[in-house]
């Protein structure tokens, strides 16, 4: 209400203003945003829906992820504390990026993300996991 009344009396006296507008990130950046979200939640559904087939693991053991079911009951596993403590600690502003895709984390504890988007064609950045590094 006090918004309105300031905005009508700067109107009145002829002073014109835009509102700011929110601009959305970029994809990289919005994609670590949601990563970082899902790790906060353990969102297990946001992960599962960002797997792209098959996902090479490397833990404590090496393994091809073939199945959201498989992925789903070693999720505590796979998507350990240390882990979870590099994604929390990535500046979403700072990603690694080369021709393999982005990776957020760190040292031997990280996810690798390739885009399967092709913006130049008309298709949006989609990002999904291809690989997720949680070793020693």
């Amino acid at each position: 209400m006090i918004k309105i009344a300031i905005a009508a009396v700067l109107a009145l006296m002829g002073v014109s203003f835009a509102l700011a507008e929110e601009v959305a990130p970029p994809p990289a950046t919005a994609i670590v945003l949601a990563l970082q979200d899902a790790v906060r939640t353990n969102d297990k559904d946001w992960f599962v829906a960002h797997l792209h087939f098959p996902v090479r693991y490397f833990g404590k053991t090496k393994h091809v992820i073939r199945s959201k079911d498989w992925f789903l009951s070693h999720y505590d596993t796979i998507i350990g504390p240390e882990l979870k403590a590099a994604i929390l600690g990535q500046d979403p502003e700072d990603i690694f990026k080369n021709y393999q895709g982005l990776m957020v984390g760190g040292g031997s504890h990280n996810i690798w993300l390739e885009d399967f988007g092709d913006p130049g064609g008309g298709i949006p950045s989609r990002f999904e996991i291809i690989t997720i590094n949680n070793s020693e």
